[in-house]
């Protein structure tokens, strides 16, 4: 569903990715890395925020550079630093990203559906500006579902989050992938990465070094019995 084919992004002198290939499927795909390996670049240019210096991305069929609104209809984007409009409350805000999204009044239900299995249905007409962190995500994360998206893209979702929100977030995200949604994610919390991804694919400095399931890159690094953390050591150091 999505082809990234010799994409190359630079900001000045600096390489952010240095012709990354990459085809995506009906997959849960964690994107890691440290730092400035890219991962952000790449998630941008999926969605069409920013464009390339070289290569291509097709997603569904669609051009990004050439269809970038087309692009953006069929994902849902969960961003690292999120952004809401905290005067308003929880279902109000999501009434408000329906709207925006052209959803007519069967989203109501789809809002409420959500709600309840975040656990948000009770709290839902207090100010978000009254929520804690985990619950601005949780909603964040609805807004990105609204619309019934092929494509999620979440960056960092499981930044601050507390044990309750990490365990909505994981549940809910593998019920996505099983219904075979595109779900692509950056984290750096690797007891996550590698209980719920189908796929990893590690970056470093802008380049792609490994690409597999969590027990093949174990077996490459010959990690079996150490933590995940030391086979992402062993293809980033």
């Amino acid at each position: 569903m999505i082809e990234i084919e010799g994409v190359v992004k630079r900001y000045g002198e600096v390489v952010a990715l240095d012709k990354v290939s990459l085809s995506i499927g009906a997959e849960l795909l964690a994107l890691i890395g440290a730092n400035g390996a890219g991962k952000s670049t790449l998630l941008k240019l999926i969605l069409g925020v920013i464009e390339p210096d070289a290569g291509r991305i097709i997603v569904c069929g669609h051009d990004v550079k050439s269809k970038p609104v087309r692009v953006r209809q069929l994902i849902g984007y969960l961003p690292e630093n999120l952004v809401l409009y905290e005067r308003l409350t929880g279902h109000e805000f999501l009434q408000f990203v329906a709207g925006i999204k052209g959803l007519d009044h069967k989203a109501q239900a789809r809002i409420d559906a959500e709600m309840e299995q975040f656990s948000l249905q009770a709290k839902k007409n207090r100010l978000i500006r009254e929520y804690s962190f985990g619950m601005k995500k949780r909603i964040g994360l609805i807004a990105a579902l609204l619309g019934e998206p092929q494509i999620l893209i979440l960056d960092e979702p499981l930044n601050g989050l507390d044990v309750e929100s990490i365990t909505l977030m994981r549940s809910r995200i593998q019920q996505l992938q099983a219904e075979g949604k595109v779900i692509i994610f950056s984290s750096h919390i690797m007891d996550f990465v590698k209980r719920v991804s189908t796929r990893i694919v590690i970056l470093r400095r802008g380049q792609i070094v490994a690409d597999g399931t969590a027990e093949a890159l174990r077996a490459e690094a010959n990690a079996q019995e150490d933590h995940f953390e030391d086979v992402f050591f062993y293809f980033t150091k």
